[in-house]
C-alpha cells in the first residue's frame, strides 16, 4: 500500500491512498482492507511535509502496522491450537 501525504496552503495535511497506479481519496476502510490483505506500507510519499511531521507520521504508521502484525500472530496461534 502506498500513502501520499500533502500539506495544503492552510497547513492541513491531506492523504491519498494509491490503488494500483491511481491515487484515490483516503478512507480508513480501504487502508484496513489493504493492511489485512498485505500488511505493508511501502513507498510512502510525504510530499512537502516538514521533517518532524514526517517523523510523527512514520511513527504512527509503524504502530498501526504493529497492531496488524500482532493480530496475524494471534490468529496463527489460534489456528494451530484448534487445527
Amino acid at each position: 500500500m502506498k500513502l501520499l501525504f500533502k500539506k495544503e496552503d492552510n497547513n492541513d495535511i491531506t492523504v491519498k491512498i494509491q490503488q494500483g497506479t491511481i491515487p484515490v481519496e483516503f478512507t480508513y476502510t480501504e487502508m484496513i482492507t489493504q493492511l489485512l490483505e498485505n500488511n505493508t506500507i511501502d513507498d510512502t510519499d510525504f510530499g512537502n511535509l516538514l521533517d518532524d511531521e514526517k517523523e510523527n507520521l512514520e511513527e504512527m504508521l509503524g504502530k498501526i502496522s504493529e497492531i496488524f502484525n500482532e493480530d496475524e500472530e494471534g490468529g496463527e496461534e489460534t489456528e494451530q491450537a484448534t487445527g
